[in-house]
């Protein structure tokens, strides 16, 4: 009987274009949902139409509800859908099979939830927005902890990890520059400057619905194409047989998780604080269009730093590299309380690219070594788990971060009182600098040593 199908580089591939798809989605979400129910008025004397209030039923920050809302319903949707891949024998693939039931759902209440029923300041649209997050969270759980619990199933070996995590972060800038390039390019050829309020709003809503069936095309493909039960090797160890709470325990008390984990969600922050806030810094603090290519300042730098980062991980250690870009990125953010012209904002915007590209490239190999090593000290494969719990956090984050963005900007997001926008780089700096010190934790050492033992003794 012959072994398991190959990651081959077509299939590596087709493999990565998910994650370029659930990246795109999440940046649309991220980039301009509050572009849509808080547009900033981005010339003197300009009055934009908010479709929220500040406070939902006079009481409670709006964009803060909408976004706390739907991660407080998803908080164990994530550890849940974790430990039901880990656990299932479906034919289809263990984790295939969740891909397949999130991906529909995931892509339509992307686009749904840029359409309020209400065109005016509401109450019901802080429900709507709430309600489509929520369906929208859930269906993100569906699809990525399993999908990027693949990676360390398919790619075992130390240096096609590395290799496909690194295709995986290539990728990520895809989708987000089909996000928020892309994006302001069609946006701007519906609706260019100068257009009336409501042209502009029908513009991008129209330009959501196109590139959410783009991240359709991107997700489907890894489903379509990696026919997991062939491709899956033997273990050494075997597939979870733990109830969830049992499996959270382990995880939450393995001693590389933690640190790694703790940093990774406070670097998340700083990163949603660059994506949700990029195009305000252009377009309030930088004085530049919507359309401006400015944007490719960030994401421009941070292709270019891939690999660099690669290079230097592999020389000085990926934990090492995660504490430099994290300490790059908050400098770069701190910055720009200081930008009030071009020049000054695209020197923290390239800083920015250099912090984000170790974001993008870091991570998942870094957890999938955790993975590995857990599997080989403990016998049991809970890859799932791990990267379901590092993503139950992380839309806690995004909740917070795009939340505390939204209440930053009701205190100036104008030309006139650029307050709020300004605030947004510092205090995402404050999470980054406690990003460092629990990278600076992370036993890179341990783990790596107990991945070398054990490969040493299966090849013996």
């Amino acid at each position: 009987m012959s072994g398991p199908l190959k990651l081959t580089l077509p299939r590596q591939l087709a493999y990565a274009c998910g994650q370029a798809g659930n990246v795109l989605s999440e940046s649309l979400i991220v980039t301009y949902l509050l572009l849509l129910y808080l547009p900033p008025a981005t010339k003197a004397g300009e009055t934009a139409t908010a479709l929220v209030p500040v406070l939902f039923l006079g009481l409670i920050p709006a964009i803060v509800f909408a976004n706390v809302i739907p991660r407080g319903i998803d908080t164990f949707l994530d550890p849940l859908v974790a430990n039901l891949s880990d656990r299932s024998k479906h034919p289809f693939g263990r984790r295939r099979f969740f891909m397949a039931v999130g991906i529909v759902p995931l892509v339509a209440s992307t686009a749904i939830v840029f359409f309020p029923p209400w065109g005016a300041e509401s109450d019901l649209n802080v429900l709507f927005m709430t309600l489509f997050l929520t369906i929208y969270f859930a269906s993100f759980s569906l699809y990525v902890a399993p999908y990027l619990a693949l990676l360390p199933e398919l790619a075992p070996d130390p240096k096609l990890n590395v290799r496909v995590s690194t295709m995986l972060a290539a990728f990520a800038l895809v989708g987000g520059l089909v996000a928020l390039n892309g994006g302001q390019i069609l946006w701007n050829a519906l609706a260019p400057e100068g257009a009336a309020f409501a042209e502009r709003q029908a513009a991008l809503q129209t330009t959501m619905v196109v590139l959410t069936g783009v991240a359709f095309v991107l997700l489907f493909i890894p489903i379509a194409a990696i026919p997991e039960p062939r491709m899956v090797p033997a273990r050494s160890g075997e597939a979870s047989h733990a109830p969830l709470l049992e499996s959270l325990k382990k995880t939450f008390t393995d001693q590389a998780f933690i640190p790694y984990v703790i940093g990774t969600t406070l670097f998340a922050f700083g990163f949603n604080i660059v994506r949700t806030a990029t195009l305000y810094f252009i377009m309030v603090l930088m004085k530049q269009p919507k359309d401006s290519p400015a944007t490719i300042a960030v994401f421009g730098i941070a292709a270019v730093a891939f690999p660099v980062v690669a290079i230097a991980a592999g020389k000085l250690g990926k934990r090492r590299v995660m504490i430099a870009g994290t300490l790059i990125l908050a400098f770069a953010l701190c910055g720009f309380w200081f930008v009030d012209d071009l020049r000054t904002g695209l020197i923290f915007l390239a800083l920015s690219g250099v912090g984000v590209s170790t974001f993008l490239a870091l991570p998942n190999a870094i957890l999938s070594d955790i993975c590995n090593a857990a599997t080989k000290r403990t016998g049991e494969q809970r890859e799932a788990m791990f990267f379901g719990a590092q993503g139950f956090l992380q839309k806690i984050n995004l909740g917070v971060s795009t939340g505390i963005f939204g209440w930053l900007l009701s205190l100036g997001s104008s030309v006139d009182n650029p307050l709020g926008v300004k605030l947004a780089g510092p205090v995402a700096a404050l999470t980054l600098v406690g990003a460092a010190i629990a990278y600076w934790r992370y036993p890179e050492a341990r783990i790596q040593q107990e991945l070398a033992s054990s490969s040493s003794s299966s090849s013996s």
